[in-house]
């Protein structure tokens, strides 16, 4: 039993020996975040000034809805809540919540637009 351990053991140092010589221990899910690097690029200073552009752009729409519609899409989109759960919570249909998030999305989507072809 002793035996089997030892050679066990010594297959399994010589794999390792093997891959590393061969430089294939590389994998995608070894979590040394070498695949990442090889994936993800890093952001030019246009993407991040765009990024942050389109962010203020949110947040200034978003302050322009009404408090009911700024509270539910906080609880839908940023803290991950389920549209029957909003409405359990505030004890309304959850066909109400439905048409407030809609509305509130097609605000959004008409504000930032405006405010694009104004520029």
């Amino acid at each position: 039993m002793l035996e089997a351990m030892k050679a066990a053991d010594r297959q399994e140092s010589a794999y390792k020996r093997r891959t590393y010589y061969h430089r294939a221990h590389y994998t995608l899910d070894m979590g040394d975040g070498i695949a990442n690097e090889c994936v993800t690029k890093p952001e030019t200073p246009e993407e991040i000034y765009i990024k942050e552009e389109t962010t203020q752009e949110i947040e200034d729409a978003i302050e322009n809805l009404t408090e009911a519609q700024k509270r539910r899409l906080r609880q839908r989109y940023f803290e991950g809540m389920k549209i029957q759960q909003i409405a359990d919570m505030e004890g309304v249909n959850h066909s109400t919540i439905c048409y407030s998030l809609r509305a509130s999305l097609k605000s959004l989507k008409k504000q930032t637009q405006i405010k694009r072809f104004r520029e």
